[in-house]
């Protein structure tokens, strides 16, 4: 990987300087991969692995004004009734294109509030 000595994340821009193409098109290649040529789009493949890209989804949620993420908010990760639900949760989740966001607060009030209050910023 590339970027791995890199200390910010790889953009879309750096993607597209490496296969020579224009950001927008590899915008496009993401959206819709198919609307890309064939040639273009195994290049652009290879270099989202290579150099190790992760989509940042923010921009597309604040457009929508919504996510595809639900937070869960345990009291307690040690119980094992509580990685059932867990499980349960991420089957129907995962079935309908939604991202599960965990997060536990020991039982602590004043943390509780400070992870709710995290959870509702996705």
């Amino acid at each position: 990987m590339a970027q791995q000595n890199k200390k910010t994340r790889t953009t879309l821009q750096d993607v597209a300087d490496q296969v020579g193409v224009t950001k927008m098109t590899v915008s496009r290649y993401m959206r819709n991969p198919e609307s890309v040529a064939e040639k273009t789009r195994v290049k652009i493949a290879a270099a989202i692995e290579e150099m190790g890209y992760i989509e940042n989804r923010a921009p597309a949620m604040l457009s929508k004004s919504s996510s595809k993420a639900i937070g869960i908010l345990l009291p307690s990760l040690s119980n094992q009734i509580f990685a059932s639900f867990v499980q349960g949760i991420e089957t129907v989740t995962k079935a309908n294109g939604y991202e599960t966001l965990l997060a536990h607060f020991s039982y602590d009030e004043l943390e509780e509030e400070r992870k709710i209050a995290s959870l509702l910023s996705y």
